[in-house]
């Protein structure tokens, strides 16, 4: 008879997806400064720049960052994740600072050369909040600071998709599926160990094994960019990460957008203000 608990996102889940399984992923740490030299590049960034890193994980493209010798703080609402990141950045003795909390609570003031959301962290909290997100982030960024932000998008839904897998203690089985009427990324997730336990995930808001992430159009996120002060500049796809950057294939959908925080932008929200 199976034995079920359940785990919370910081207790179990954060480090296990954002430490454990990703760094079982093949080439995942070339992918990391594959990623790194991109943001580089196309936000046109020289060290010691200053990086915001929202929903850091366990700093692993933070590493990349600090080795390049730019000055990162990094976010994330899972103390776990965090105190594995101070303990990578401590035993290669990088400079770089992180701090737990939920990014929608950011309260910086032209502080940030740039400001980064990578591998599908933004969409958690629906339309309203994200769009009161991208205002937290217009408001940390310096003059000509620029956001980079990979999203999931809604142009390539994933297909509903059950799988397993072995693990060394055990199998993991997920389910994931588009939501069109919500036009949401789902997923759910549990774990049965060989001992006959299963681990499932506690329901509580925020971040959560099973995922709800709202996925966006380029049109959305353009005029998202636009209510919260930031100029669109570019999109990418994060198939295509040439240094420099190649023509992307009009099929290939784009789930990366670029924008910066500019004086025309400031002077034209002010005036909307005083409407």
């Amino acid at each position: 008879m199976l034995r079920i608990i359940e785990k919370s996102w910081n207790e179990f889940w954060a480090y296990y997806w954002r430490v454990e399984d990703r760094h079982r992923i093949p080439g995942i740490f070339e992918w990391d400064r594959k990623i790194v030299n991109f943001i580089e590049h196309v936000c046109k960034l020289k060290p010691p720049a200053c990086i915001l890193d929202l929903a850091c994980g366990g700093g692993d493209q933070a590493k990349v960052f600090a080795q390049k010798g730019y000055e990162v703080v990094g976010v994330d609402i899972a103390p776990s994740l965090i105190e594995y990141a101070q303990q990578q950045f401590s035993k290669e003795k990088l400079k770089g600072t992180f701090i737990v909390g939920d990014m929608r609570d950011i309260d910086y003031s032209a502080e940030f050369d740039t400001c980064v959301i990578l591998s599908g962290s933004f969409g958690f909290f629906g339309d309203v909040e994200d769009q009161k997100l991208l205002c937290s982030i217009q408001k940390s960024l310096k003059k000509s600071g620029k956001v980079f932000i990979m999203f999931i998008s809604a142009n390539k839904p994933v297909k509903h998709e059950k799988r397993w897998r072995e693990l060394q203690d055990g199998w993991e089985l997920d389910e994931t599926w588009f939501d069109a009427g919500t036009c949401t990324h789902r997923g759910r997730v549990f774990i049965i160990q060989k001992d006959g336990t299963m681990i499932v995930p506690k329901k509580e808001p925020g971040y959560h094994a099973n995922e709800i992430i709202r996925c966006y159009t380029m049109p959305e996120m353009r005029a998202m960019f636009s209510n919260a002060g930031l100029e669109y500049t570019e999109s990418y796809s994060d198939r295509h990460l040439d240094v420099p950057p190649k023509p992307i294939p009009k099929s290939v959908v784009r789930n990366i957008v670029v924008g910066e925080h500019t004086a025309k932008q400031r002077q034209q929200k002010k005036e909307e203000l005083h409407e």
